[in-house]
């Protein structure tokens, strides 16, 4: 005789294929697939073992044993009390028993908020629950319980919305709720058919399943893709963003379709020494870009960063870092706000002790003679204990005719110098030899003295003049002829 099976088997057999279809779909997420539905009702797979039965199942993984019948839901069972040994139960995580596990904050640079805990500092826990809040300058690095790393950047505040670990199913849940501002996400790679990361905003929801990719708030969402793929959720919509695209969830909760991200910018051309403060940085435009943002780090990774700056050109320019080695990141921003590619570009700062301030020669002064007088002032910052003058006939100073290195005035005087133009240049020396870059470079003109002016002739004596009777000058050599009258 043909069984039928009864109306509660039917809607326990839809429950447990409806349940199904996420899972499935967050496995091969087409682009229609949500960040919701990829995350809707993650669940833990479980191998059943002879004599299990779901009240010892839900003794044993549940939260609420009470709630073991809601396994007959997820599950295509019409006996709860009779289960196939080997068969696969598939149980909801959000049924299991979990256990929160705070997040590590790995690095901190200037102003960093948790609320009641005040200032937090680097190597300090974090409870789930908790907000993190960034000052105007502040920047943390931020490690979850599954290894995910959030670097929250200025003026931003992130809620630490899940963080457990399940130790039945050996597994670990996390996610973030980002107020505003901004944060930058390396999600660890969740294993297939287990849920991964999410951060939800004011607009909307990004999941991912193990990627990097960028988030901002403020009026919009905006979420930019650097690697994998994300869901990115709306109230009105939804999209898949691949890896170099990016989408804006607007106030109404709709979704833009994915924007290809700007290249990054050309930093080929930038120097590997700077030696003058502020530091400039001139890139090449990039097109469509409408702004440009910078950071400086003293680390690869970008978790201790020092400074941070947005410019509508493509020149960017620092100030008030001490020497050393640094990685400067650029990357070029559109109309949308959308952040495209990076670029990062190392180099080192060697600027102090500063050059001190040339006084004189004044540049292209004319010095009459052999002998040039220099002075010069202190640098307002002023670490130099002696100074340095090279002097050259040539702006590229590769032969220099002078090289004082042991000058403790802030004046000298060289002699012996030729007709012809000169070129001269100061460093600052520390006590302990440390010399400062080299100050802007000057000239002036060395000119022979005019020759000295030759005396007036001696006026000679007229010649010896005989008078002759009638009182006339009779020179000699002359003949007069004296007429008789």
């Amino acid at each position: 005789m043909k069984r039928t099976p009864s109306t509660l088997q039917l809607l326990t057999l839809a429950s447990a294929l409806a349940l199904a279809v996420p899972a499935l779909q967050a496995a091969d997420a087409p682009a229609s697939t949500t960040a919701a539905a990829a995350a809707e009702d993650p669940v833990y797979v479980y191998t059943a073992a002879p004599g299990d039965t779901l009240i010892g199942l839900g003794k044993r993984f549940l939260v609420d044993t009470a709630r073991w019948p809601e396994l007959v839901k997820a599950n295509t069972l019409i006996n709860p009390n009779r289960i196939a040994s080997g068969a696969e139960l598939r149980i909801p995580l959000r049924l299991m028993r979990s256990t929160p596990v705070p997040a590590t904050l790995l690095s901190v640079t200037g102003q960093v908020q948790g609320g009641a805990a005040g200032a937090l500092q680097a190597g300090q826990q974090v409870p789930e629950g908790s907000s993190v809040n960034t000052g105007a300058d502040g920047h943390v690095t931020i490690r979850l319980v599954d290894g995910t790393l959030l670097r929250l950047r200025p003026d931003s505040r992130l809620q630490l919305r899940e963080s457990r670990e399940l130790k039945d199913a050996g597994l670990v849940r996390s996610g973030a709720r980002l107020e505003h501002g901004r944060v930058e996400v390396e999600a660890a790679r969740a294993k297939p058919g287990r849920a991964g990361f999410s951060i939800d905003t004011p607009q909307g929801t990004l999941g991912v399943r193990g990627t990097e990719f960028r988030v901002a708030v403020d009026a919009t969402t905006r979420g930019e893709v650097l690697g994998g793929a994300v869901a990115v959720e709306g109230r009105a919509g939804s999209q898949r963003v691949a890896a170099g695209f990016g989408s804006v969830v607007d106030d109404s909760g709709r979704v833009t379709p994915p924007v290809a991200l700007l290249p990054p910018p050309d930093t080929a051309a930038l120097p590997a020494l700077q030696e003058r403060l502020p530091m400039g940085f001139l890139l090449p435009a990039v097109n469509g870009a409408a702004r440009y943002r910078g950071q400086l780090a003293g680390d690869a990774g970008f978790d201790r960063v020092l400074a941070e700056l947005t410019s509508a050109t493509p020149e960017l320019r620092f100030s008030g870092l001490p020497d050393g080695d640094y990685v400067l990141r650029v990357r070029a921003i559109d109309s949308l706000g959308l952040e495209g590619r990076d670029a990062d570009h190392r180099f080192r700062l060697k600027a102090r002790p500063e050059a001190p301030l040339p006084a004189a020669p004044q540049p292209g002064a004319v010095r009459v003679g052999s002998t040039a007088d220099f002075s010069w002032a202190a640098s307002a910052n002023n670490e130099a204990d002696r100074y340095r003058l090279q002097l050259a006939a040539t702006p590229d100073f590769k032969t220099p005719l002078r090289d004082l290195a042991d000058l403790r005035a802030r004046a000298t005087q060289l002699e012996g110098l030729q007709p012809g133009v000169y070129h001269w240049r100061l460093a600052s020396l520390r006590a302990n030899g440390d010399q400062g870059p080299w100050g802007d470079a000057r000239s002036f003109e060395i000119v022979a003295p005019p020759p000295a002016a030759q005396p007036p002739a001696p006026q000679q004596p007229p010649p010896h003049c005989v008078r002759t009777s009638n009182g006339a000058c009779l020179r000699a050599g002359e003949q007069t002829l004296n007429l008789v009258p």
